[in-house]
């Protein structure tokens, strides 16, 4: 049952990966919320009050936010700017998901879409608090963990450029969610941003090794110029079945992905499940 001493928490991005597991671990810890989404056939089935919300429509009209709420945006960094538009003067706090992606230095449309939403969020008299996760893992459905373990599957020989020795530091998604649920329960931790990864960056070559490994397969790293492998990622969208590697994905292989999370585990007071778990648990899911 909600407990009635506690802030109602108001998801954007309810039917989404990420919003759907808040959703339940929200409702789980006795808190009130509202799940806002697109997907109504998804919405139904969440254990929450309910509104069905186009944010890229005109919802000007929208007065479904009340003070001493918290607000959650785990939909995209991109909304963020319209949910300000939605939030009265008086909420509790707004989280906001972004993504350690703004820390690349290729053009990418992504990563500039979460630099504004930091921009709003400075501009804004709200008080908010700015979470960037690494590569997210671990959800139901998601497509990084699994499109790699499908692709070492099929061919069990990954080209990447330099061997794969860029680091990268990914997160499981449950430890996305416990650190949203650290940041409600600290009413005064305002106007801050954080980064979130796990407990230590490895590089790529050990990555997909560890991946393989937690899939029951096996996978062989081999270095190859990054002009080659960029035609290479071209030709995907070519093969029926074989997941659709971008351009700018093939760039961002060559960057280092480690991130300071001294702020989650200080400020937060939490400390990342290792990968080796995180992908036990993954892949158990599927067996």
């Amino acid at each position: 049952m909600p407990e009635p001493n506690r802030p109602r928490i108001v998801v954007f991005g309810a039917t989404g990966r990420l919003g759907r597991l808040l959703v339940h671990r929200l409702g789980q810890q006795g808190h009130r919320v509202l799940s806002i989404g697109r997907n109504t056939k998804i919405l139904a089935k969440l254990p929450a009050e309910r509104l069905v919300l186009d944010l890229m429509q005109d919802n000007s009209g929208m007065k479904d936010i009340r003070r001493g709420d918290v607000v959650i945006n785990a939909a995209h960094a991109r909304f963020t700017s319209a949910i300000i538009e939605l939030c009265p003067p008086g909420i509790e706090k707004l989280i906001v998901i972004g993504s350690t992606r703004y820390l690349t230095r290729i053009p990418d449309v992504k990563a500039g879409e979460v630099r504004a939403a930091a921009l709003h969020l400075q501009s804004s008299p709200l008080p908010w608090v700015l979470l960037h996760p690494t590569m997210i893992y671990g959800a139901e459905g998601e497509s990084n963990v699994q499109r790699m373990a499908a692709l070492i599957k099929r061919f069990h020989i990954v080209p990447l450029p330099g061997g794969g020795r860029s680091m990268i530091q990914p997160i499981h998604v449950q430890d996305v969610v416990e650190a949203v649920m650290r940041v409600i329960a600290r009413p005064g931790l305002r106007n801050a941003a954080i980064h979130l990864g796990g407990p230590e960056a490895i590089p790529y070559w050990k990555f997909l090794q560890e991946i393989a490994e937690a899939a029951g397969s096996w996978v062989k790293v081999v270095p190859l110029p990054l002009a080659l492998l960029r035609m290479a990622a071209r030709l995907t969208a070519l093969v029926p079945g074989v997941p659709v590697i971008k351009d700018a994905e093939v760039l961002r292989l060559q960057e280092d992905k480690a991130v300071d999370i001294s702020g989650m585990e200080e400020t937060l007071k939490l400390s990342p499940r290792p990968l080796k778990e995180g992908l036990a648990a993954t892949f158990s899911k599927q067996d």
